[in-house]
């Protein structure tokens, strides 16, 4: 059963005397309000129509002004009719579209109105936990304007409200909500949306997140530790001295592990939004007996799989072999030239096992498994089509997809030979032929081009079956076709497109926020890119290797001259 967002009212608060080492919440009398913390930029809607405006540029900025959601947006019914503000509801739910969409003048009925068409494209929704959900297609509405008191307003609104996704970014804060890896106890974040003013109650907002536990999208793969049912005893307060101090209730039966996992959940959450150190208390007492304050440093032990090891390098595959980036064969019998080698992965994250798809003796694809810097073993697979493998973060269990419907598991066990095991992949493959899937580090998701589209999945084990659960395709028919997709964080994918033009992106995982990165130098079609945390994104085009330059927003040749058909990997 979800869990109801609980209303917690949450204000900053100033403790005029120190905290220093007291576990109890101090008492009221010692409190002030605080100064809002800041959250970052956000741009004033329009205060209002201006005298005279004209019914298409009233249209206009109504739309632009729904982008603020203060007040009641407030700042979108001053374009409404006396009546229409009074009755719109705006709460019916958020439609995110493309920015500027277009208007049209249509057909008016009688008595005065001005009836305009506003359409263009939807991106997606809101879901009330936050969420954004990928819903592409298009939009149009008819808006009814009249002139009130010798000014043209809105009498029409439809209920709920539509914000350009360039509004959205600029007065909502996406916040990561941290929530736990059943399989690892690690902590994953699930990507929302906050109204970023007033800043004083944002850490509120988040809490209220947390405490209604995992969104849809991620429903299954991660859990809270957090009983349902837990609140807030008393306001979020900021000491004098940068203290943050959080009282809860609901955690007495919690066994001390949990309740270390409970602090990771909050200071992860909240980390960046309240000042460090957090005093997490339950009931006026430390929650964790021995630790009354907690910062970002003491939940390290929960941090997820991330990328490489700084030592460990980047390889590619050319000419059927596996090379350093310097172009030097790679120990074992993949880099020897013993193999036919069309792609290849090595574990994360130090990089000591690999997986290769070979050419076998028939022509036909076959994946060996094995120390990166010896003999790999062939996995009986019987396939014509094999992906690209990714690795698990155990390290020990890699995947592909043969045939283009079919997610295998082989799992190395020691001395033994390769276990296998399918992978159930029913919600994806209904979508299309998966050309490419990549796990994401952390394990939770993995990300996919199915049928030419972009689609995150949840992966969720049930009773000791693994599946890839609640697809999501992202911004289908605003990017071209996908032709290759890697994780360079948790959070946000790079996607290469197929075709002739080349265009590359980085895409958050809800697929909300994109950002196409520089084509120069670039040559389509484009056929594999890769990305980790801290490292360069390389790309290969039609006519060699790239490496993307954050700084110089260029991309640079690597391997200069070796022509089309190299496959680069990272660890992972």
């Amino acid at each position: 059963m979800p869990r109801r967002l609980l209303p917690i009212l949450i204000t900053a608060l100033l403790i005029l005397a120190p905290l220093a080492g007291c576990a109890a919440v101090p008492a009221s009398s010692d409190l002030q309000v605080v100064r809002s913390m800041p959250v970052g930029s956000g741009s004033a809607p329009p205060a209002g129509p201006q005298r005279g405006v004209d019914p298409f540029r009233l249209v206009r900025e109504f739309i632009e002004a729904t982008g603020s959601p203060a007040n009641g947006h407030a700042a979108a019914r001053a374009f409404l009719s006396r009546g229409a503000a009074a009755n719109w509801n705006d709460r019916a739910g958020l439609t995110v579209i493309e920015d500027a969409p277009g208007a049209a003048p249509q057909p008016s009925p009688a008595g005065g109105v001005r009836r305009i068409r506003v359409g263009g494209s939807r991106l997606g929704v809101f879901t009330a936990d936050g969420s954004f959900r990928p819903a592409a297609g298009t939009f149009s509405i008819p808006l009814d304007v009249v002139t009130e008191h010798g000014e043209w307003r809105i009498t029409n609104p439809p209920p709920g409200v539509l914000v350009e996704a360039g509004a959205l970014q600029r007065n909502y804060r996406q916040v990561r909500v941290s929530f736990v890896d059943p399989n690892r106890g690690t902590l994953v974040p699930d990507l929302r949306w906050v109204p970023a003013q007033p800043a004083s109650t944002l850490p509120g907002r988040v809490l209220d997140l947390l405490f209604a536990g995992p969104s849809e999208r991620l429903a299954g793969a991660v859990r809270s530790t957090i009983p349902e049912g837990t609140r807030l005893r008393s306001n979020v307060l900021v000491g004098r001295s940068g203290r943050t101090v959080i009282n809860l209730s609901g955690v007495d039966a919690l066994t001390d592990a949990q309740r270390r996992l409970v602090a990771a959940q909050i200071v992860s959450s909240l980390d960046g939004l309240v000042p460090a150190p957090m005093q997490l208390l339950a009931a006026g007492e430390p929650l964790v007996a021995e630790q009354a304050e907690w910062r970002s440093a003491d939940i390290a032990a929960y941090a997820a799989p991330t990328g490489p090891r700084p030592d460990v390098p980047g390889q590619v595959v050319i000419g059927g072999r596996l090379r350093r980036l310097d172009g030097t064969p790679a120990p074992g019998s993949a880099g020897a030239g013993q193999l036919t080698v069309l792609s290849a992965a090595s574990s994360n994250p130090g990089g000591e096992l690999l997986a290769a798809v070979v050419a076998g003796p028939d022509g036909r694809p076959q994946l060996r498994v094995g120390p990166s810097d010896g003999d790999l073993t062939a996995v009986p697979l019987d396939a014509v089509t094999m992906t690209r493998p990714t690795w698990r973060p155990s390290g020990t269990e890699v995947w592909t997809v043969i045939n283009g419907h079919t997610v295998v598991s082989v799992a190395l066990s020691g001395a033994g030979p390769p276990l296998t095991y399918q992978i159930n992949a029913t919600e994806l493959t209904r979508l299309g032929p998966i050309s490419e899937l990549r796990s994401s580090r952390d394990g939770v998701q993995a990300a996919a081009v199915v049928g030419g589209r972009l689609v995150v999945a949840a992966v969720v084990t049930e009773s000791g079956l693994v599946s890839l659960r609640h697809p999501q395709v992202l911004r289908d028919g605003s990017l071209p076709p996908t032709a290759s997709v890697d994780w360079a964080r948790p959070e946000l994918l790079v996607v290469a497109s197929a075709g002739p033009s080349p265009q590359v992106s980085s895409v958050s995982v809800d697929g909300l926020t994109v950002r196409q990165l520089s084509a120069t130098n670039l040559t389509g079609p484009l056929t594999d890119v890769v990305a980790a945390p801290g490292r360069e994104v390389l790309l290969a085009d039609a006519t060699g290797l790239w490496a993307y330059s954050d700084t110089q927003e260029v991309w640079e040749p690597l391997l200069g001259g070796i022509g089309p058909g190299s496959v680069p990997l990272y660890p992972g």
